[in-house]
């Protein structure tokens, strides 16, 4: 807003004189032109007209300059012959000085001292018209003589253009205040948008520290200490066992958890952590290698560009497939399994088959890596996205198959596969 108001401030000077100019030229042309006494004599009207003219015109950027230039056509028509003003003449003797006041300061610039004669703001402008206005009317009533009626007439006239004047550059400061505060209102009122942005900036920020010092404290130190002493039991067992190889892969669920909490405390506190890698399809090459380590043969190939999924899409993806695989290890033990991620423009396949068949886990099977609840939480993380997931034995194997529909924003528009608002 403050940006408009600066520039209609600026075109404002340059289209205003230039069209009242222009309005002058039609309207005194007309005079001429209708006024019998004007057409029979036009030198004097014509001259009167041009000065009227070029002085709007001049206004645009000397106002004072300009309004002055205008009211010298008042003793010019009267010097010419004429009674007084012609109506084009009117216009612009009360046109201009109205003009000067709002381009300019009112009795003296913001910031001078008051007794600082010259120059001093716009009064100069309406000064000037008034001590025209009495040269014409001077000259006029030499002309009639000084009789008390010619008398009467000067002084009238005096006043009468006097007020004219002086009035319409009092309307003019006027206009000028209520632009000037007009002005103030927008910057104050941007000023205090921005305040209120910032301030909401800044609650929000503080809430976010709150939550990420209260998940820290409930959860992270909880989750540290059952971790060490897992890892306390798993010394107490004979290497090689399988309560001691459990334990051991319940050990790195509980550090990776421990890291995810840590980054999405710094999420949280607008800091990530610049360790932890962030959860991405794009990544998918790093979570088969860290289960082709753990004992699975896993084989990756890639379809597409998986850079440009959107990110709600690429976490979720990441999870399915991190649950499935880790389904794969529980289930199939040591089976080959193949992983083929399929990208195009509009949607994203996953699919995760292994050679063996594999009983299908119950929806509350264990919780894997992606803290999802087996097939349920990967129909879940499916379904917000109105994608499908398919999950089921194949002659020979097991296969586990997600489309990702790529660029729904809303997380609203697919049904729980529960029944309830995921």
């Amino acid at each position: 807003m403050h940006r408009t108001l600066a520039s209609r401030a600026t075109l404002l000077p340059a289209l205003v004189p230039g069209a009242a100019a222009a309005t002058l030229a039609v309207i005194g042309v007309a005079e001429i032109l209708l006024d019998n006494a004007f057409s029979a004599a036009p030198a004097v009207p014509a001259a009167t007209l041009a000065a009227v003219v070029a002085g709007t015109a001049l206004a645009g950027r000397f106002p004072i300059a300009g309004s002055a230039v205008v009211a010298a056509a008042f003793p010019v028509a009267v010097a010419g012959g004429l009674n007084g003003p012609t109506g084009a003449a009117v216009l612009g003797f009360f046109l201009a000085p109205g003009w000067a006041g709002y381009r300019q300061a009112g009795l003296w610039p913001s910031g001078s001292r008051p007794l600082a004669f010259w120059p001093s703001g716009s009064w100069p402008a309406p000064l000037a018209a008034q001590l025209m206005a009495s040269l014409g009317t001077w000259i006029a009533g030499r002309a009639a003589g000084s009789t008390v009626s010619g008398l009467a007439a000067m002084a009238w006239e005096n006043l009468f253009f006097g007020l004219l004047c002086w009035g319409a550059w009092g309307v003019g400061l006027l206009a000028r205040r209520l632009r000037d505060r007009a002005e103030l209102l927008a910057r104050l009122t941007t000023a205090l948008d921005a305040e209120r942005d910032a301030r909401e900036h800044a609650i929000v920020a503080e809430e976010r520290q709150r939550i990420a010092r209260d998940m820290h404290d409930a959860v992270a130190h909880s989750i540290s200490v059952m971790v060490l002493q897992l890892g306390a039991v798993r010394a107490t067992l004979p290497a090689g066992t399988p309560q001691a190889e459990m334990l051991q892969g319940v050990e790195r669920l509980g550090r990776e958890s421990v890291r995810e909490l840590h980054t999405l405390v710094g999420i949280l506190r607008d800091t990530p952590s610049p360790t932890a890698a962030q959860p991405s399809i794009a990544r998918a090459g790093d979570l088969v290698a860290e289960v082709r380590a753990a004992g699975l043969p896993v084989e990756l190939t890639v379809d597409g560009d998986l850079t440009d999924v959107p990110r709600a899409q690429d976490i979720s993806a990441y999870r399915v497939l991190q649950e499935a695989l880790t389904n794969v290890l529980r289930h199939a033990g040591t089976a080959a399994t193949s992983v083929h991620l399929h990208c195009t423009a509009d949607r994203l396949t996953l699919t995760v088959d292994n050679a063996v068949t594999s009983p299908s886990p119950s929806p509350s099977a264990g919780d894997g890596d992606g803290g999802g609840h087996g097939l349920i939480g990967m129909r879940e993380r499916v379904a917000v996205f109105s994608g499908t997931l398919t999950a089921g034995a194949r002659p020979g194997g097991f296969t586990v198959r997600a489309t990702f529909p790529l660029g729904t924003s809303s997380l609203l528009g697919a049904p729980s596969p529960l029944g309830a608002t995921p």
